[in-house]
């Protein structure tokens, strides 16, 4: 399975081949290489390195390794989510984490639709 910004995406890139993080259709996996959805949450960091990221996004690098922050209280889900929190290194394809965090309950990987959800909270016109 692929998630549908995966299957809507031709590869534009040489070298490795995408592989979605939705492969088993369910929740997000670290085992993931250009996957389409993971790259809308991505993108939302590309203002990191000139400082205008969006209000509500905060990044941190360190040895290479990226690590970031969007706030998801505007997420409409049952769950509430506080914020997501994402993983990668330099800026390769893998993201290596991604954990929607609570108040009071334990951190959950991401659905399909709340990635995409929250990337259009950022960015309308995805």
């Amino acid at each position: 399975m692929k998630c549908n910004a995966c299957k809507d995406r031709p590869k534009f890139w040489q070298g490795s081949d995408p592989k979605c993080a939705f492969a088993d259709g369910k929740e997000w996996s670290g085992d993931n290489w250009n996957c389409a959805t993971t790259g809308l949450i991505r993108r939302l960091f590309d203002g990191a390195a000139d400082g205008t990221l969006p209000d509500g996004v905060a990044h941190q690098w360190g040895n290479d390794q990226n690590t970031g922050m969007v706030c998801a209280q505007g997420l409409d889900s049952d769950d509430r989510p506080l914020s997501l929190w994402v993983t990668w290194y330099k800026s390769r394809g893998r993201t290596e984490q991604m954990w929607l965090m609570f108040d009071s309950k334990p951190p959950r990987r991401p659905t399909e639709a709340e990635l995409v959800a929250l990337a259009g909270l950022y960015s309308p016109n995805e």
